[in-house]
């Protein structure tokens, strides 16, 4: 079955145009906007598609779900869709378009035009389904694609026809904040500069930095002096007015991306309907479009205050935040076996404490918030695979100290030295490394001759196993959750995901039953040594979460 849809990159606009269906060795084209038109077609129609037992094979199933549920349609019965299916066999090509694979897997070259693509996909799907449901069952990936994947479009497309309820006032009151602000801190910069120029303008900046206030200059471009963000960090010490630029920019870009742009996608019914994609990271994450909701920065005052203007759905309803805590060690500790460190989490000692206590070799009573400041950046250092170079420019220490710390990390927790080696040699070995749930990622960059490349793919073998089973983990979530908020009949709903993070709208009464439920659901998801811990937080908007 083929879906020609339209405008399929917003929720508001997405649309089918034409179905194809290939039944019984006939295929049929049905146009919708005519079949709609005939009330006894479209209720064969629509007991064609929510008929559980009528089994369907496809391309693109969340689109499809999604372009369906807004006419009315609940499609049932999805057996298979080759666009995921390809993706999980190999997550880093990018393109899944159906004419791409039917080049690829069935080695046909067909004569394809936007006119006439779909007519000859559904001449080809049975086929390409056929190769691609053989190579997810030989490469062992069955339970990721029927436990996880297939399921969660059902899932998504719920999501993205609920939306986000956004407070209009609110977003109207941040607003002139952020241009009261932004005029603040310009007017502050021209102080610091003693004349008028323009900020955004690399040019004009340059000369006011290393000319004007006679700044070292760290990098020159063919146009000029970088004035980029790497630049103005490395001037941060040496003048008052790179921190008041930076601030700036910041403003600007949180201004424009996040309250301009929120303002320019709220749907007709005050939410804002984003888009999920499943087949576009390498990792196995999920990504968020038109607007990325997974991105609204967090790092900066100002940016925090964005997430204000989400609220839920009805008056009286609540937004629950159900996060995994420190999911990506935990994951580490599992796929690593490491004991020390599952030890901890057993014992539900701080991570980052505990590794302090280890590195510093002091008591826990006597770790300072500077050591365990230092140890959370060697932590998380470490699941991304950091050398001691990188670890000394974070933490602003000597290359030997980051050494020094990262050899006494070592130490303590051996076996994550052992499980570094041993993937590095994997990906070299198969050019893969597989997650928990057999997802895979491709790291052809880590057999290159050229150095930084080499480097880079040691890297990525770190930590894709790492991050690809945390992302398996949220997603299987993800489907549990729904399945169980769906079975009990309870009107809450998840509304968005943020890698280690679910968001829900509560209905005010289902409160304490949905808190149990996520704590259930989320915690006991995966059968590992490891206890994986779940933060649930109630608020007003999603800002009141945190």
């Amino acid at each position: 079955m083929i879906f020609d849809i339209k405008n399929s990159e917003k929720y508001s606009t997405i649309e089918i145009e034409n179905i194809f269906i290939k039944s019984n060795e006939k295929n049929y084209i049905i146009n919708l906007n005519d079949i709609l038109k005939c009330d006894e077609c479209r209720k064969k129609l629509i007991n064609f598609f929510e008929d559980e037992n009528i089994k369907k094979n496809c391309h693109n199933v969340k689109n499809a779900i999604t372009a369906l549920r807004k006419i009315g349609i609940n499609f049932k019965g999805i057996l298979f869709d080759t666009e995921i299916a390809a993706y999980l066999l190999d997550s880093s090509k990018g393109d899944y378009n159906i004419i791409t694979l039917i080049n690829e897997y069935l080695n046909e070259y067909p004569k394809a035009t936007e006119e006439n693509k779909f007519k000859i996909a559904i001449l080809y799907i049975d086929k390409l389904k056929d190769i691609l449901k053989e190579k997810i069952k030989d490469e062992n990936m069955e339970e990721l694609m029927y436990k996880i994947e297939l399921p969660l479009t059902t899932v998504l497309s719920s999501m993205e026809a609920l939306g986000f309820k956004v407070n209009k006032d609110m977003l109207e009151e941040l607003a002139i904040k952020f241009k009261n602000n932004i005029d603040k801190t310009q007017k502050e910069i021209f102080i610091l500069a003693d004349e008028e120029f323009n900020i955004n303008s690399p040019k004009q900046l340059g000369k006011i930095l290393f000319e004007k206030l006679d700044l070292p200059v760290i990098k020159k471009t063919k146009t000029g002096y970088s004035t980029n963000a790497e630049v103005l960090e490395k001037l941060m010490n040496k003048h008052e007015i790179i921190e008041k630029i930076i601030y700036y920019r910041q403003l600007t870009k949180i201004y424009s991306t996040y309250v301009e742009g929120l303002k320019a996608v709220i749907d007709k019914d005050g939410c804002i309907h984003s888009s999920f994609n499943q087949t576009v990271t390498t990792t196995g994450r999920l990504s968020s479009t038109e607007p990325n909701l997974q991105n609204i920065p967090v790092k900066y005052d100002m940016g925090r205050e964005i997430r204000k203007v989400f609220i839920p759905r009805k008056n009286g309803d609540m937004l629950i935040s159900a996060d995994y805590s420190q999911i990506e060690l935990r994951v580490l500790a599992y796929i690593a076996d490491d004991k020390n460190m599952i030890d901890a989490f057993k014992h539900h000692s701080d991570i980052h404490t505990k590794t302090a206590s280890e590195v510093f070799k002091v008591s826990l009573d006597d770790v300072t918030s500077l050591m365990r400041s230092r140890a959370k950046a060697v932590n998380f250092g470490i699941v991304y695979g950091i050398s001691d170079f990188s670890l000394s420019q974070d933490l602003k220490i000597t290359k030997k100290e980051a050494k020094e710390y990262m050899d006494i990390y070592f130490e303590r927790y051996p076996k994550i030295k052992e499980y570094i080696s041993s993937v590095i040699d994997e990906a070299k070995t198969k050019g893969f490394v597989s997650t928990m749930f057999n997802r895979r990622r491709f790291i052809p960059e880590i057999n290159s001759s050229n150095k930084i490349v080499k480097a880079l793919g040691e890297r990525l073998a770190m930590n894709a196993p790492i991050q690809g089973s945390a992302a398996d983990i949220i997603k299987l979530s993800m489907v549990n959750v729904y399945s169980k908020l769906k079975e009990k009949g309870l009107k809450s709903k998840i509304i968005l995901q943020v890698h280690d993070e679910l968001i829900l709208n509560v209905i005010k009464e289902e409160l304490e039953e949905v808190k149990q439920l996520l704590k259930e659901e989320m915690e006991n998801v995966v059968n590992i040594n490891v206890p994986l811990e779940v933060h649930i937080n109630i608020g007003s908007t999603w800002y009141d979460t945190k």
